[in-house]
């Protein structure tokens, strides 16, 4: 549960870190850009501890995929940003995509082990 925690606060600090980043731009460059330093520093710890037990691929998945989801809304809802239909269209794949990765467990831990106790035999021969 730990990484799961750590992938998500990674997520947060990255989205966060990148609304610092339209401040930085906008209307306070100092904060903005002391916050985008700070949050993606944290992000990329976070999602450093996250990867010891999750693989790679699912993880740098939901770390991009969800945070551009998040990204997304806080443009819409912070900065009043308008997404088209095509483009908000293209995020619900994307969303529905990350689900579908996340759910798929892969072979099953006792098929792993026979995998192991079958090349083991071969590589005996």
């Amino acid at each position: 549960m730990y990484y799961w925690i750590m992938l998500a606060l990674a997520v947060l600090a990255e989205v966060i870190s990148t609304i610092g980043m339209k401040f930085a731009t906008t209307s306070s460059p100092v904060l903005g850009y002391l916050l985008m330093a700070v949050m993606v520093t944290f992000s990329f710890y976070a999602f450093s501890r996250a990867i010891i037990r999750i693989p790679l691929a699912i993880s740098y998945a939901i770390w991009e995929g969800l945070g551009l989801f998040l990204i997304g809304l806080a443009g819409v809802l912070f900065f009043g940003e308008k997404l088209s239909t095509g483009e908000m269209l293209s995020v619900a794949l994307m969303m529905f995509g990350l689900i579908l990765v996340t759910f798929d467990k892969g072979p099953k831990e006792q098929e792993k082990e026979q995998g192991v106790i079958h090349v083991a035999k071969e590589l005996a021969v």
